[in-house]
Formats: structure tokens, C-alpha cells, sequence
């Protein structure tokens, strides 16, 4: 005899609210109070979700099902954060990270130190992301200052700030594969199509710093200089310096130009690496072929390189490839089962015109990563909250993309119990309550999209054909 086929209930708003309340009450209770990584409390996540689609009358196969159809929306996002591993570990190995750090650190000088800062963390950002570049090249900035005598909460606020450019504008950063994934566009079409706001809110933060160094005074201390001076030193002793290591750099540019797919234009960055890593830097082929899966484990002797080189592979990126499957698994849940649809429903009913869409998604950006006290759960919540609402407004997917990530990619470091904000409370020594104030750019930029948005409205530049919702 067939088994009783079990009636499902109605799905309600409660019942989304509820998974959606109790992973956050696991996952702040766990972060913030045990000090826990945020892999656990998503399994929890995942299993409170799955208990209340059961009860509701789903099937453990149902529940499954979109537990694997979640995973599998993340699979290119996962590719795409192991070829960054492998680029991230080559690029040092070849001389370009080097590069681009020793040219940085040419032309540091106390007033210019912020707007340097700034300028020189964002460009190893674009390569290590966000947390690569604070525990790198952040690491070295942040003993200069001391050395200058420059305040460490302006030090620290403007590294944060420019490393969290990456988050917005680099197609090598975990916050805009997760988003292009979901959103399903190419990361590069998602990274270009806000570029002149990023640009814009740059420009402003390098003004404010200008401004600010120039009330620091003019001479570098002996320290300082002597510090500067040593890392110079021992960039030029240990690896070759110059335009030619710039090349893997050039070329990812110029792939993003001609809008090659994302995958194949890593695969060209590693190439072209490993083959500087042995031409010009004398490295093992096998060394340098290792260095794309375990990374770059530095042994110069010189203390400061060392703890900048020490990084890279795939085997770096698994504690964000982990993180992304568990909360894709959870989101697939929800969204398989109507939970996500019962919680999105009664919100996005109300938000009638492009300029409250915009403006709300700003917002539950900010608010996700108050009480989802990490990064990723509020990129993909607020992607799968709000995509389908601007897609009936016809809004191309590079834009809303970006409009969610403005917020939920950023905002996470001024939170100080969010897992962005201890890491680089512990990487750089500095408290979130003495950083914040000086991290413009992730504060602005949100600001900017938001005021754009709602000047704009269905104009937004030549991005939106029609932002208003069509007639019932």
C-alpha cells in the first residue's frame, strides 16, 4: 500500500520570520558570544529551516532538494573563488603584488600617508580582496603610521576603507562573485556597471584624507623613514621590481575590457604568473604550480614580508567556499519550500515605485549585517529577498546586483560585532568605535547609490530601461 501523502500548511509570513529570526538569534549568539566562525551556526540555519519546512508539511526529500538546488545556484561563484586562491598565490609569487607594493610605498610621506594609504591598500585589495589587503599590505601601513606618529584610528579607517573597495568594484573578491552568481551575470558586467559612483566616492575619500594629512605636519620622523626604507629595501633584495611583473595585471584588465568570461580570464592571470614566477623570478616550475593550491608560504627572514607573503591557493579560499555553500543551502531551503516567499511577500508588496525598492534593499543591507552578524548570509538574504521584485520592474541584474551588494557587501566592517569588523579589530589593533568615523568609502558609497537611486528613479543613467512596476 502507498504511503498517506501528508497535507501541507498554508505557509505564512510567521513562518518565515521565524527561521529567518531564530538563525540570526544561533548566529549572533555564536559569533558574538562564543566567538565562534560562522560555518556552524549556518548548519543550525540550515536545520531550524528544514525542521519548519517539515512541519509544514514538506518532505525530508523536498527539503533536500532545495537545500542541493541553493548549492548548485553557488557552483560558479565556488569556481570562481578557487581560481582567485590560485591567482592570489602566484601573483605574489611573480613579483606583481610585490610591484604594486613597492611603487605604493615610493612615495609615502606624513601628509600624503592617508590618500597613500588609501590608494595603496585599494590596489592590492583589487587582487587580495578585502581581508588579503588589511592583513597584508594594511599590516605594513599600519607600522608606518606608528613610526610617523599618525593617528591609528585614522590609519586603520582608511585602509578598511579602501580594502572594501574591492568588495564593490573587483571581480577577484568573494562579496561580487557571490552576488553576480546569484544574480546571474557575469561578475565583470557587475563589477563596471556602478564604476563611475565607485570612482566618484574614491575621489571623495582621497580629498578628505588630503585634507586631514595636511594638518598631520610635513617631515617624516627618522623612524618612519627608516621603516619605509627597509621594506623598499627588502622588496628590491627579494624579488625583481618593475613594469614587466605587471603584465598577469594588464592582461586580467584587459580581458575585463573585452568582457572574456570570468573563469578563463583567472585561468590567464595564473598562466601568465607562473610563467613570470619562473622567468623573472627564478622560481621552481613545481613550486610555482604549488603555489596556485597550498599558496605562498614566505621564508625571507625579513619579518614584514614574511607576514605580507604568507598567503594565497585554493586551500585559503575553502573557509569562504564553506561559508557560501551553507548559506546557499540555506537559502535554497527557504526559497524551495515558500518560506523565503511568505517572508518577502508582505514586504515587497508595499515598495510600489524603484526609488522604495532601492532605498529599502540599501537598508536591509545595513540591518542584515547588524543581525546576521556576517557578510554572506546578507548578500545572498537580500539578493533573494529582492531580486524578483526588481526583475518585474525590469531592472538588469547588474543593477540591482549592485544595489544590494552597496549595502550588504560594505556595511559589515562598521558593525562591531559582525565578523568583518573583529577581523580587522585583531588584524590592525585598532577598535571599530576609532576606525569608523575615518572609513568614508563604506559609508558614502551606500549613501551615494541611495541618492542616485531616488533622484534618478527609472532614469538611472543609461543603466535601467523601465524601474517602475508594471500595472496589476
Amino acid at each position: 500500500m502507498a504511503g498517506k501523502t501528508k497535507t501541507k500548511k498554508e505557509v505564512k509570513f510567521r513562518h518565515g520570520l521565524l527561521a529567518f529570526a531564530l538563525l540570526a538569534a544561533v548566529m549572533f549568539g555564536c559569533v558574538v558570544g562564543l566567538g565562534s566562525e560562522p560555518q556552524i551556526p549556518m548548519v543550525a540555519g540550515c536545520a531550524i529551516a528544514g525542521a519548519i519546512a517539515m512541519y509544514l508539511g514538506n518532505s525530508w526529500e523536498e527539503v533536500l532538494t532545495g537545500a542541493m538546488k541553493g548549492v548548485l545556484d553557488a557552483m560558479e561563484a565556488v569556481l570562481i573563488l578557487m581560481c582567485i586562491g590560485m591567482l592570489v598565490g602566484t601573483w605574489i609569487l611573480s613579483g606583481t603584488v610585490p610591484t604594486l607594493i613597492y611603487y605604493g610605498l615610493s612615495v609615502i610621506s606624513p601628509e600624503l600617508f592617508l590618500p597613500v594609504a588609501f590608494l595603496g591598500t585599494l590596489l592590492v585589495g583589487i587582487v587580495l580582496g578585502s581581508w588579503g589587503a588589511a592583513g597584508t599590505i594594511g599590516i605594513a601601513f599600519m607600522g608606518i603610521a606608528a613610526a610617523l606618529d599618525i593617528p591609528l584610528g585614522m590609519a586603520a579607517g582608511a585602509i578598511i576603507a579602501a580594502a572594501y573597495v574591492s568588495e564593490i568594484a573587483s571581480p577577484l573578491t568573494d562579496g561580487p562573485v557571490l552576488c553576480a552568481a546569484i544574480a546571474d551575470v557575469s561578475v565583470f558586467s557587475l563589477c563596471k556597471k556602478f564604476l563611475p559612483i565607485v570612482i566618484a566616492v574614491c575621489l571623495v575619500s582621497v580629498g578628505l584624507y588630503f585634507f586631514i594629512g595636511s594638518t598631520l605636519g610635513t617631515g617624516m620622523t627618522e623612524a618612519g623613514a627608516s621603516q619605509v626604507d627597509e621594506l623598499l629595501s627588502a622588496l628590491d633584495q627579494f624579488y625583481a621590481i618593475g613594469p614587466v611583473t605587471l603584465i598577469p595585471l594588464v592582461a586580467m584588465i584587459a580581458c575585463i575590457v573585452m568582457q572574456v568570461p570570468a573563469i578563463p580570464s583567472f585561468l590567464l592571470g595564473v598562466l601568465l604568473a607562473i610563467v613570470e614566477a619562473v622567468l623573472l623570478q627564478g622560481a621552481d616550475l613545481g613550486v610555482a604550480v604549488a603555489a596556485a593550491n597550498t599558496g605562498v608560504v614566505s621564508e625571507t627572514g625579513f619579518e614584514v614580508l614574511d607576514s605580507l607573503f604568507s598567503t594565497g591557493g585554493i586551500e585559503e579560499m575553502l573557509p569562504t567556499i564553506s561559508i557560501v555553500i551553507l548559506v546557499m543551502a540555506y537559502v535554497g531551503i527557504l526559497q524551495h519550500t515558500g518560506l523565503m516567499q511568505s517572508l518577502i511577500e508582505p514586504i515587497t508588496s508595499r515598495l510600489k515605485s524603484f526609488r522604495s525598492l532601492a532605498g529599502a534593499t540599501v537598508a536591509s543591507g545595513a540591518a542584515f549585517n547588524v543581525l546576521l552578524p556576517d557578510q554572506y548570509p546578507a548578500i545572498a538574504l537580500s539578493c533573494k529577498m529582492y531580486g524578483d521584485a526588481f526583475k518585474e520592474r525590469k531592472v538588469p541584474g547588474e543593477v540591482w546586483s549592485n544595489i544590494v551588494n552597496s549595502s550588504a557587501g560594505i556595511t559589515s566592517v562598521l558593525v562591531p560585532w559582525n565578523t568583518c569588523s573583529i577581523y580587522m579589530v585583531t588584524i590592525l589593533g585598532v577598535a571599530c568605535v576609532e576606525y569608523l568615523p575615518f572609513a568614508f568609502f563604506c559609508y558614502l558609497y551606500p549613501i551615494a547609490v541611495a541618492i542616485v537611486a531616488v533622484l534618478l528613479g527609472k532614469r538611472l543613467g543609461c543603466w535601467t530601461a523601465c524601474a517602475e512596476k508594471p500595472a496589476a
